[in-house]
């Protein structure tokens, strides 16, 4: 009985040593990103647009797939043809101008509360440059220090 004991004990401590040397789960980001329309936005999905009327304003809608309040950030991560400045985009505040390598909202979070989704007003991106150009944008979740959690969602934005 002792020896099995001990066979036990062996085993959990195996286990246990085996789940350590596991690389860890990173925190999965708990958002969807939607088109009005209600389509699930894919990752590095391109939106094209021949205009710069309203039709080429892009409503996006985020779904929190958790039960708790999640806080996102956005980025203009390359832009090409222009400089970002006649970039006019809504993420919870409203700007006109984005950045490069800057996180939006700045000094603050833009809070989705859980088990919901973002009303049409809350996010968009409205190009105004008239020439040809894009912008690749992130969207991605943060925790309490501003970190990002999981993995960004990356979608392009694109005047001809």
């Amino acid at each position: 009985m002792k020896k099995l004991g001990i066979v036990l004990l062996a085993l959990l401590f195996v286990m246990g040593k085996c789940k350590k040397e596991t690389p860890q789960d990173d925190a999965q980001a708990s958002f969807k990103v939607k088109t009005l329309a209600g389509t699930v936005v894919s990752n590095n999905q391109e939106f094209t647009f021949t205009t710069t009327d309203a039709s080429a304003n892009l409503v996006l809608l985020i779904q929190n797939t958790s039960s708790d309040p999640i806080k996102l950030k956005t980025m203009l991560v390359d832009v090409t043809g222009t400089d970002g400045s006649e970039m006019e985009f809504c993420f919870g505040n409203c700007y006109m101008g984005m950045m490069p390598n800057t996180a939006y909202p700045q000094n603050t979070d833009f809070t989705v509360d859980g088990n919901s989704t973002t009303p049409p007003d809350q996010v968009h991106f409205y190009n105004h440059y008239s020439g040809a150009c894009s912008y690749t944008v992130k969207i991605y979740q943060v925790d309490d220090d501003g970190h990002q959690v999981g993995d960004a969602l990356k979608f392009k934005y694109i005047k001809q």
